[in-house]
């Protein structure tokens, strides 16, 4: 057992509304709990991002916020931090890392080129392609991306590739993490090739941890962090994950002339580079964030919280993936209802109907991904407790000893694009 590292100072009341009312919410929610309102849903566990309790350093450096229009106080202060921390000299502030993605695809990508990474979540493969890229997923052992695969697709087609993108931890994955002799492998491949290494690093310290724990105990987990950040050119980040915050995102490079150019794209789509559409207030939150989340106390409890769920439920002999990752406990839904089309929401509407708990859904056809269709378990940070995670444990359990009752679903509406999230379901006749 692993004591939290904190204690509660503000609470936020929540409520399970009766069963008849849930039942009716998940219809009208079309079967999707991505969909679902937030004032329905007891315990939350859809999402990672920005979805952190703050801490009161946080909070109360927000009072400090420098809202004047250009080069505020938090730039410098976040500049300094970055600097610190993760070793680049060029950082920018944006509203959160898609939009960070949007802008560094449009400089970076053309049609036909080639973007390979170790796994891409469904918005950035949809960014890539609509900037006429297309996205290859190479996905090695764990969170790592395919070594030898990479060295044949670079033999064959090196010219068309402008970088490689590796996603840390892997999300898509099951929340896996890139192993340090993955990156130094890769290092030394495309230095060959003089091809660039840029990672999304939202939840940069849940992958740095695994590393720490497993490869370099006997160092500082900060410093694990700066060694692993040294194998990128650049990184971009949501700060609504590992940053510990409700908004925000952070792109950071050793590149004059890329950092040049981002800043012309920003201050069209952003805002001006300074704060890239965020408060300075909200600046000040990320700093602190990012150095609280660099504490081994901290990072300890948070994945000892995602193993110990994951614990519950394999004790249930629910078909959780294993190992389990860093944000999350992934349930290969279509073990449980392998007769199922879309197992993953039609379990996931049982869950909420059962529990007033709300799961995401992954992987399978609507996805467009080799992995089995799986609902996903994402613990928010510092906000439930061990209680909170055992009830969920037996809601689920509850739901999988009478799968045989759970309805099938049928399709009723699919946008062109993200279908997971707007996907909508009828219960099969």
């Amino acid at each position: 057992m692993i004591v939290p590292p904190y204690k509660v100072k503000l609470v936020e009341p929540i409520k399970l509304i009766p069963y008849k009312e849930r039942k009716r919410a998940i219809e009208e929610a079309g079967f999707n709990p991505f969909l679902l309102p937030s004032k329905t849903v007891f315990i939350d566990l859809v999402s990672d991002s920005g979805t952190s309790a703050m801490s009161i350093k946080q909070l109360g450096s927000m009072f400090s916020g420098d809202e004047s229009f250009a080069f505020q106080e938090g730039f410098y202060i976040l500049r300094k931090s970055v600097k610190e921390h993760f070793g680049f000299p060029y950082v920018l502030p944006m509203h959160q890392g898609r939009a960070i993605e949007d802008i560094l695809f449009e400089i970076l990508v053309k049609k036909g080129d080639i973007i390979p990474s170790n796994s891409l979540f469904e918005t950035t493969r949809v960014i890539i392609e609509r900037n006429g890229g297309e996205p290859i997923d190479l996905p090695g052992d764990g969170g790592d991306i395919d070594i030898k695969r990479l060295k044949d697709l670079l033999k064959a087609s090196s010219d068309c590739i402008p970088f490689i993108l590796m996603t840390l931890t892997n999300n898509t994955r099951y929340g896996l993490p890139v192993s340090l002799d993955n990156l130094r492998k890769l290092s030394l491949l495309l230095k060959k090739y003089n091809i660039p290494v840029i990672f999304d690093a939202s939840r940069f310290a849940e992958n740095c941890y695994f590393i720490w724990k497993t490869e370099k105990r006997k160092k500082r987990f900060r410093d694990v962090v700066k060694e692993v950040f040294s194998f990128a050119e650049t990184v971009y980040m949501s700060t609504k994950k590992d940053g510990l915050c409700n908004t925000g995102g952070l792109f950071m490079t050793g590149s004059r002339k890329l950092y040049n150019r981002v800043i012309e794209v920003m201050t069209v789509k952003e805002g001006f580079p300074s704060h890239g559409g965020l408060p300075d207030r909200d600046i000040w939150a990320i700093v602190n964030g990012l150095e609280e989340t660099l504490e081994e106390d901290y990072i300890q409890h948070r994945i000892y919280q995602v193993e110990y769920l994951h614990k519950l439920l394999k004790d249930k002999k629910i078909p959780v993936f294993d190992p389990p990752g860093g944000h999350a406990v992934y349930i290969i839904a279509s073990k449980i209802l392998p007769d199922h089309q879309f197992p993953g929401f039609a379990l996931a509407s049982e869950i909420f109907v059962k529990g007033g708990i709300r799961v995401g859904v992954f992987g399978g056809d609507l996805a467009a991904s080799d992995t089995p269709e799986y609902i996903r378990l994402s613990i928010p940070r510092r906000v439930y407790t061990e209680r909170h995670l055992e009830y969920v444990a037996e809601v689920v359990g509850s739901v999988v000893e009478d799968a045989e009752k759970i309805p099938r679903l049928n399709i009723t509406y699919l946008p062109r694009e993200m279908r997971i999230f707007g996907a909508r379901f009828r219960r099969a006749e």
